[in-house]
């Protein structure tokens, strides 16, 4: 197994590139027309089903090699809440004079502040923290009671979600199809610590197909659930974009060193960007003076703003929690140590 995963971390900077762009085009829909907005945004917004697959990679490849719940939660929360808590105190400040979403402003409440509910009204994009932290929570919860059969109990936690939306059983975020995008991502985990990975053009061709076909289906079309069409054709289509992307790698290709950068800021940048957007969007004059220079400045914007938080505050904090898991990590024993060292680079976490 290779000890960097750079084509993951570019996926992710694709995957944040991707989601600024769609809002970026779509938060004056009266300048670029309504249906260009709409027709964008159905296609950039896959960059979510792109992170999903990727989390369940990353969490179920890291997770395996921790074995300890209270450690595991500990990273999760300060590489989630930190940025996210201060885009919050942003958007709740802001929405005093504009408005982050439509209706009125609701009350800030525990679901909220701890992005545990959905959808978000103070910070849109963050609607997927949500199911994140969910995922979170069940890795945690078989760390603490049967951590050497972490594959085994996701898959069935899987299979009981598939039922559950045959039999439309309602668990909440528990049993939504979209918990699906991490069921491939731990899939391919799962084939990689097997070896059965192998590179194939044909799968970069279906996973591009995939994605227009959702487009297709979602706006186009119109799909009645527009979050359960995601699932068999952005959240497969991503399963094979990543499957790609790592088996290509341990085949010896590299990827740019620039995505690699976006996907370091990729966290950051989808959390802050939502709120710098309505911000721009408030103020006429740019859009009417340049409606097509004015949504690539959001796009900069957006990059320049994440960089700093990223430099500023998510990366010390980062650096804090590895110090202080390393510090648990010299008390333990040799085995847990072997097993925690073949941990990915902190750099994708």
């Amino acid at each position: 197994m290779p000890q960097v995963f750079a084509g993951v971390q570019a996926m992710r900077g694709i995957a944040a590139l991707s989601v600024v762009c769609g809002h970026a085009v779509s938060v004056r829909p009266d300048m670029v027309g309504p249906e260009l907005a709409e027709g964008a945004l159905t296609i950039l917004s896959s960059g979510v089903d792109i992170f999903f697959v990727i989390s369940g990679f990353i969490i179920t490849t890291t997770a395996a090699a921790q074995h300890n719940a209270w450690n595991f939660a500990f990273r999760r929360a300060i590489r989630i809440y930190p940025v996210y808590w201060l885009a919050l105190l942003a958007a709740f400040i802001s929405s005093s004079w504009i408005a982050m979403a439509p209706g009125e402003r609701p009350q800030l409440d525990a679901g909220t502040i701890f992005a545990w509910t959905y959808p978000n009204w103070y910070i849109g994009p963050a609607w997927s923290l949500a199911f994140e932290l969910h995922f979170y929570a069940v890795v945690a919860i078989i760390f603490a009671i049967k951590p050497n059969r972490l594959f085994e109990i996701l898959f069935a936690w899987f299979g009981l979600v598939i039922v559950a939306a045959f039999f439309q059983i309602q668990l909440g975020i528990y049993s939504h199809p979209l918990v699906l995008e991490f069921g491939a991502g731990v899939g391919i985990a799962y084939l990689l610590t097997n070896r059965g990975l192998r590179f194939s053009p044909r799968i970069i061709a279906c996973s591009a197909g995939l994605f227009f076909a959702g487009w297709y289906w979602i706006f186009v079309h119109g799909a009645t659930d527009a979050l359960f069409a995601r699932v068999p054709t952005y959240g497969l289509g991503a399963g094979l974009l990543i499957h790609a992307v790592v088996s290509a790698e341990i085949e010896g290709r590299s990827f740019s060193p620039v995505l690699q950068w976006l996907g370091k800021i990729s966290y950051s940048l989808y959390i802050v960007h939502c709120p710098l957007l309505k911000w721009i969007a408030n103020f006429d004059g740019p859009w009417l003076l340049s409606t097509v220079g004015t949504i690539i400045a959001c796009i900069l914007l957006s990059i320049g703003l994440a960089t700093v938080l990223h430099i500023v505050i998510e990366a010390p904090i980062l650096s804090w929690g590895r110090g202080l898991s390393r510090m648990r990590r010299s008390q333990s024993t040799p085995d847990v140590r072997r097993r925690e060292a073949t941990v990915l680079p902190t750099g994708i976490e």
